[in-house]
């Protein structure tokens, strides 16, 4: 499924990474490179939520930390379906291009992982987000491995209509 660019969208990441990249400090990695692998990733995630933001308004909702910055969360939004609130991780590509968890990524507090990427890739240092972003599909958290079985993959149309949306 794709996701169009949205300069509305990709001004809110940049705004939460200047607000977050403060208090997303590793003992390990506190490059350049992490936090551009961090507003990438934000900039795919404020895309994603933005979608059904915009799709789902009346099942949208913000995470937990919504606007407090220095309160770790390990969800990235929520939605509402008619049989419960579900805790949505929007999970871009790692490093390798792949998709999977990764040291840092909360393991916790999420019941699926949303696949998506910018179709705009070229290298890790030049990403055009104005071709959009695609959306590959979504994985229950025990199958949101470092390596993930590409028949653990959930469609994402069918996903939609399994939750009832």
């Amino acid at each position: 499924m794709k996701i169009d660019f949205n300069p509305e969208w990709y001004q809110h990441a940049l705004e939460e990474q200047k607000m977050r990249a403060p208090y997303m400090l590793t003992k390990y990695a506190n490059s350049e490179a992490r936090k551009a692998g961090q507003l990438r990733g934000l900039i795919i995630e404020h895309h994603v939520s933005g979608w059904f933001k915009k799709y789902y308004p009346l099942h949208y909702m913000e995470p937990d930390n919504y606007h407090q910055w220095t309160r770790i969360c390990s969800h990235d939004f929520k939605l509402k379906t008619p049989s419960r609130i579900l805790y949505l991780d929007v999970s871009g590509p790692k490093k390798d291009g792949s998709f999977g968890s990764y040291r840092y990524k909360p393991k916790a507090g999420v019941d699926f992982h949303i696949l998506c990427k910018a179709n705009g890739f070229k290298s890790w240092d030049c990403v055009d987000y104005k071709k959009g972003f695609e959306i590959f599909g979504v994985v229950i958290p025990k199958n949101y491995k470092t390596t993930i079985n590409p028949k653990d993959i959930i469609n994402f149309g069918d996903w939609l209509k399994q939750m009832g949306l």
